[in-house]
């Protein structure tokens, strides 16, 4: 798959997943994964962060009310309109 093949996929299942995402389908991201990363940060507020592919939004979310100043992108257009 080249990139224009990989944005085409995530912005015709952008819409489910973060419909799925935001019912709390996505356990190990919620349970897991992201508490863990946010956990060995040092303090980020008023810290600059760059999330890079960040799907529908939810780390950057969590990192913006930890007081960062946050800017997210993605290869898929449709996530970042939910980001």
């Amino acid at each position: 798959m080249d990139n224009k093949e990989v944005g085409k996929f995530w912005d015709e299942n952008a819409e489910n997943w973060t419909k799925l995402a935001r019912l709390g389908y996505d356990r190990c991201r919620d349970l897991i994964n992201s508490p863990a990363f946010f956990k060995i940060l040092p303090d980020i507020s008023q810290l600059k962060g760059l999330d890079i592919g960040c799907g529908e939004g939810y780390n950057t979310r969590i990192a913006a009310k930890k007081g960062a100043k946050m800017t997210a992108i993605d290869i898929s257009k449709v996530f970042i309109k939910f980001a």
